[in-house]
C-alpha cells in the first residue's frame, strides 16, 4: 500500500498539449501509463507519478511506499515537467511528505579505491561506498555518477529542500552527471565497478576516469533502468557504450534461450574477452567506411530478425539517431509489440 505522498501545481495555458506530448514520448519509449480525458498515471518501480489537467493548468501527484521512491517519482515528474513545459516552470512547490535532509535517499558518496585499464579505451574504475543493497536489482543496473569539478578534495552534493526541490552546490562547485551501467556490485565489501569510455573528446565521466586516482571521490545515485522480458530468442547490440550492459546480459540471461549480440569498437584492440556462456554468439564489429556510429549494428540487428517473432526480444544502445530509427522500424516494419524491444540512445552525435 502507497504509504507516502506529495503534490504540486503547475499553471499553464495549454495542458492538452502538454498532455498529448507527454503521452507521446510515454508511447515511443514504451514506458507503461493509463490515461483517459483529464489524467496520465505513469507507472514506475515503487510507486506511480499523476498529472492531471485542472483549471489553471496542471496538477501533480507522486505516490510511493518509501522516501527515496518519492524523491525519484519528484525528480522524474520535474524532467517531464521541463521537457513538456520548458526549465522556466522549474522549481516546483511541493507539499505533502516532504523533508530537508543532508542528502537524497537514493544517493551515496563514493571514493576510487582500484583503476584497470581493460584495453586503450575502456579503464574500469572500483568505487567503495556505505550501504549498497539499495543497488543490488535484477533488472535496475544504472546509476547517475555525480563527477564533481577537477581540484576540489571534499565536493558538496545536492540535497532535498523542505519544499521538495533540489539545493544545488555553487555553480562552480556543481558536479556533472551521467549514466552509467553497473558492471559488478559486491554488497558485502561495499564495492562496485563501472567501465568508462576514455573519449577523445572532453567529457566529464572519460575524464574523470582518466585522471582519477586511489581516494577521489563522486557521488551515486540510483539504480534506475527496465529489465528484459522473458523470451527464447534475444537480439543484443551496441557501441563501447552498452559493453557493460551486455555483458551483464550475457552472464544472466536463461541458458534455454539462443543469444545473438554484436559489439561495435573503433579496432580489434578495443574488444574485449568476455566469458561468452554456450548459448551466446558474440560478434564483434568495427567502424569502417560507408557507416556512422552504431549504423551496422542496427542492420545487423534488422536482417537477423526471424520470420516468426512471437517469442523474440531485442536490446539496442548506441547513437541516439539510429536508436530511434531502429525503434521505429521493430515497430512498424517488424511489428514488435511493447515489452518486446529496449531500444535506448546511449550518446548523441
Amino acid at each position: 500500500m502507497t504509504a507516502l505522498r506529495c503534490d504540486a501545481t503547475l499553471t499553464l495555458t495549454d495542458v492538452n498539449n502538454f498532455q498529448l506530448r507527454l503521452r507521446a514520448f510515454l508511447d515511443e519509449y514504451d514506458v507503461a501509463y493509463r490515461a483517459d480525458d483529464i489524467l496520465t498515471v505513469i507507472e514506475l518501480p515503487g510507486g506511480e507519478a499523476h498529472f492531471a489537467a485542472i483549471r489553471v493548468g496542471l496538477h501533480m501527484e507522486a505516490r510511493a511506499e518509501a522516501r527515496d521512491g518519492l524523491e525519484t517519482l519528484r525528480g522524474i515528474i520535474e524532467h517531464y515537467v521541463s521537457l513538456f513545459a520548458g526549465e522556466n516552470a522549474l522549481p516546483l512547490h511541493w507539499h505533502g511528505d516532504v523533508v530537508a535532509a543532508p542528502t537524497f535517499a537514493n544517493f551515496r558518496e563514493m571514493r576510487v579505491t582500484r583503476i584497470e585499464d581493460l584495453s586503450p579505451s575502456i579503464r574500469r574504475l572500483t568505487l567503495s561506498g556505505e550501504n549498497l543493497a539499495r543497488f543490488d536489482h535484477p533488472e535496475e543496473w544504472h546509476v547517475r555518477l555525480h563527477f564533481p569539478p577537477a581540484g576540489i578534495e571534499r565536493p558538496q552534493w545536492p540535497r532535498p529542500t523542505a519544499e521538495g526541490g533540489t539545493q544545488w552546490p555553487p555553480e562552480e562547485e556543481r558536479a556533472e552527471i551521467r549514466y552509467y551501467t553497473i558492471r559488478r556490485l559486491d554488497v558485502a565489501r561495499g564495492e562496485v565497478e563501472i567501465d568508462f569510455l576514455l573519449h577523445e573528446a572532453p567529457g566529464p565521466g572519460g575524464d574523470f576516469a582518466r585522471r582519477a586516482r586511489p581516494g577521489d571521490l563522486c557521488g551515486m545515485a540510483g539504480p534506475y533502468g527496465r529489465g528484459v522480458a522473458e523470451a527464447s530468442h534475444y537480439l543484443l547490440a551496441g557501441d563501447e557504450t552498452a559493453i557493460p550492459a551486455i555483458s551483464r546480459l550475457l552472464e544472466t540471461l536463461p541458458g534455454h534461450a539462443r543469444v545473438e549480440a554484436w559489439l561495435e569498437v573503433e579496432s580489434p584492440v578495443d574488444a574485449l574477452e568476455l566469458p561468452v556462456p554456450d548459448h551466446c554468439d558474440v560478434q564483434w564489429r568495427y567502424r569502417c567506411r560507408g557507416f556512422g556510429p552504431s549504423e551496422q549494428l542496427a542492420a545487423a540487428v534488422a536482417e537477423a530478425i526471424p520470420a516468426t517473432r512471437d517469442d523474440l526480444f531485442v536490446w539496442f544502445a548506441g547513437e541516439a539517431d539510429v536508436s530511434q530509427r531502429l525503434r521505429k522500424r521493430l515497430k512498424q516494419e517488424f511489428g514488435l509489440q511493447k515489452g518486446q524491444h529496449l531500444v535506448t540512445g546511449y550518446w548523441k552525435r
